[in-house]
């Protein structure tokens, strides 16, 4: 029975004796609407206003995130749809402020959502202009790179140097380009550093093109080199620094949502909601004890009657009314899973009813946010496994595990074709029950996957066991009960396909859906980033090992040279040294000056002698190749310190190594370098060389404590020092060259390459 009909009752028993009582109660009963009304309308609207508008600015900050991450267009306008939303709510909010404090909220979060639309206004025009920027750098690269790798290199194949100054130009790009990129994926320090150095870098190695090159075509190439990579530099420069300014931007702009949500929402919103519950509490609590108290004194002789008829009324509205204040407490600190319990039928149990609905539709709207953020957590993860490999084997095996875990499907297979996207091949796979699995078969040309691949859309088949593919006996037996093909595009480019099945629900949901399709754009990306790397890596080696090659080759050609020089320039010298000594001899009734004359051109060919087989010594080093590296050092070191009169420390440990023969020519080779720059620079007679080597490395060290030189102001007409020569000697064999020096403070050089 309703409170208003108890009231009447209460009238016609009680009669004009107990008008008073009767008013008292009507006033009650006016007091318990209005409070019920006020917690309708100031508590439940509040909360609700105030948690959507919280997931508004989450989802909206989500949104932004997303479209900063990938770029797709629809992240932008749900970014927009949001804070629209959240316009709307903090409007409607503003209409709803009684007092001077909740308008001055209101308005707080008005210039929250205008600050926050300038801020996200800019970071999505900031990600606009970095796509087109990068486009733009991609292509300026690309362009550059073929020209180095085209024309330009084929320009003087065997030219040494202008190969060496190409090579230099194309790492030093392709440097450039990887800092660029790898900076927008991941903003490090160390990527702007990497950009400038390649910067420095191509700028030197542009200057040696300049002066190398000859020709008009040549110099063309120069110019166009110089003006593709000021392009390149400024695109560079600006991407980063963009970079940076977004990466601040966000920053601020999630900092605003954080502080809208959390200290204005949470803070002060919902608080005031609660503590209007407890004032309407505390009415309510006034308004019956003055209510009962009126009708103690006035009516004391209807008091059983009354009793009888309002004791049990009140100990329901109270316990309504409790339960409902305790409920809308639990709403306020986030409690939604405990609902209110009223007993009976009257207005309380249904608005506990109303009530209990709300906190259910909470909690939905709330799983459905932490669902969505565990969703964009797994992506995010999947993502960071991707990008951590360039390994394009373990990149689609990522792709496979993450497919089969963010959908809980039974089965992912993925199929990976050629360059041009066809003739698919199986790849990888994953199951849920790894010991329960048939084998990867053939693609069937009629089937899912080759449909996907066909039209490069995405191929969905709900309730397969009525769908004609799966009508198989295999399929059945399988247990198939859903199939989906994805393709795995980049751009215009299809590089794959992969292939999810279920076995415990007949249809994909949208979730499914939106997941599996973001995956397969970001396995596209990644997959196209490890084959790539693997290319860049495969050319390389084999420019490695052409290098190898061509020390080797030059090696033989220096020893064929010295063997010629000794076979035949050496033994005409020292014929005609015989003659002369002949000459000599029969030289008594020549005049005083033919005879010195003749001794002057015994001298001088004597000279050229020594030089002739100090050219073939070094041509052809026959102390390395009978005595080894240690031996064949010592005896190089010995025979040049007797030569110039030098005092030299050589030093060995240990004394007896078996190291590659390449090893052993390169560090020979290397020393009669440093010590030709000694004899020919240095002006010093006090020379030091030291051979170390441990279980993985050899290190040489040739010191001398001569003139010395400034290695930074050196030009290029100096290369003659041969230091360029140690550098790549050493870069060959994977180790590397320094060179230490100061003005009058002598120089020192350093190798050290790995032996194992």
């Amino acid at each position: 029975m309703r409170i208003r009909v108890k009231l009447l009752l209460l009238v016609v028993f009680m009669g004009f004796a107990l008008l008073v009582n009767l008013v008292a109660l009507g006033f009650l009963a006016r007091t318990v609407a209005t409070a019920l009304k006020t917690v309708e309308e100031v508590g439940i609207r509040q909360q609700l206003i105030a948690v959507q508008m919280q997931a508004q600015l989450r989802d909206a900050e989500a949104a932004l995130y997303r479209y900063l991450m990938e770029g797709e267009a629809g992240f932008a306008t749900q970014f927009r749809e949001q804070m629209q939303n959240f316009e709307g709510n903090v409007a409607i909010y503003q209409a709803q402020a009684t007092d001077e404090e909740e308008r001055a909220w209101a308005e707080s979060l008005d210039a929250t959502h205008q600050q926050a639309m300038e801020i996200g206004s800019d970071l999505i025009r900031l990600r606009d202009m970095q796509t087109a920027e990068l486009l733009e750098l991609e292509t300026t690269q690309a362009e550059l790179a073929t020209l180095l790798t085209g024309p330009a290199r084929a320009a003087r194949p065997t030219d040494v140097t202008y190969q060496e100054v190409i090579g230099g130009l194309h790492d030093n790009l392709r440097d450039m380009f990887l800092a660029v990129t790898s900076y927008l994926a991941s903003p490090e320090e160390n990527e702007t550093v990497r950009f400038t150095e390649a910067v420095i870098g191509f700028r030197q190695q542009h200057e040696q093109f300049r002066a190398l090159a000859t020709t008009t075509q040549e110099l063309a190439w120069a110019k166009e080199i110089g003006r593709s990579f000021h392009e390149i530099e400024t695109l560079g420069s600006r991407l980063i620094s963009r970079r940076n300014l977004q990466q601040t931007q966000f920053a601020n702009f999630a900092a605003m949502l954080f502080h809208a949500g959390q200290e204005v929402l949470v803070g002060q919103i919902q608080p005031q909601a609660a503590r209007n519950l407890a004032a309407t509490q505390q009415q309510l609590l006034a308004t019956l004890n003055f209510a009962v108290t009126a009708s103690l004194v006035i009516a004391l002789s209807a008091s059983l009657l009354a009793g009888a008829v309002t004791i049990p009324m009140l100990r329901q509205m109270d316990t309504g009314i409790l339960a409902l204040l305790q409920g809308a407490e639990r709403v306020a600190t986030g409690n939604l899973d405990e609902p209110v319990r009223v007993a009976g039928h009257g207005e309380l149990s249904q608005l506990a009813e109303a009530f209990n609905a709300m906190m259910t539709d909470l909690a939905a709207r709330e799983r459905h946010l932490k669902a969505r953020q565990s969703e964009l957590e797994a992506l995010r993860q999947v993502s960071l496994q991707l990008t951590s490999t360039l390994d394009p084997d373990q990149v689609l095996d990522t792709v496979a595990a993450s497919a089969l875990a963010l959908v809980g499907a039974a089965e992912v297979h993925i199929f990976v074709g050629d360059t041009s996207g066809d003739n698919l091949e199986f790849a990888a796979s994953a199951w849920r029950d790894e010991t329960d699995h048939l084998s990867s078969r053939q693609l069937r040309p009629n089937g899912l996957v080759a449909a996907a691949a066909r039209t490069g859309q995405p191929q969905v088949v709900s309730h397969a066991d009525a769908h004609p593919l799966f009508d198989t006996p295999e399929a059945r037996g399988r247990g198939i009960k859903a199939a989906a093909a994805f393709p795995l595009k980049l751009g215009d480019q299809s590089l794959g396909v992969f292939n999810i099945t279920l076995d415990n629900r007949c249809t994909f949901g949208e979730d499914d859906l939106r997941i599996l399709s973001l995956l397969a754009d970001q396995a596209a990306i990644a997959l196209e980033n490890a084959r790539l790397y693997k290319s860049l890596a495969d050319r390389e080696s084999r420019l490695h090992t052409l290098a190898q090659k061509l020390a080797r080759i030059q090696e033989e050609e220096r020893r064929l040279v010295g063997l010629d020089l000794h076979d035949g320039l050496t033994q005409l010298l020292l014929s005609a040294n015989m003659h002369l000594n002949t000459l000599a001899a029969l030289s008594n009734g020549l005049e005083d000056q033919a005879r010195a004359e003749l001794a002057l051109a015994r001298a001088r060919l004597h000279e050229a002698i020594e030089e002739a087989r100090r050219v073939v010594s070094e041509l052809r080093p026959a102390a390395l190749e009978e005595f080894g590296l240690v031996g064949g050092l010592r005896h190089y070191v010995t025979e040049m310190a007797q030569t110039e009169n030098w005092k030299v420390e050589f030093s060995a440990e240990p004394t007896q190594m078996k190291l590659d023969p390449a090893i052993e020519t390169a560090i020979f080779r290397i020393t009669q370098e440093a010590l030709t720059n000694v004899r020919r620079h240095a002006g010093t007679s006090q020379i030091r060389v030291s051979l170390q080597a441990t279980e993985t490395d050899l290190t040489l060290i040739v010191q001398d404590w001569g003139r010395g030189f400034n290695p930074i102001a050196i030009s290029e007409e100096d290369q003659s020092l041969g230091l360029v020569g140690m550098h790549e000697r050493a870069a060959l064999l994977g180790g590397e060259c320094q060179i230490e020096s100061q003005p009058g403070q002598g120089t020192r050089v350093w190798i050290r390459v790995p032996i194992c």
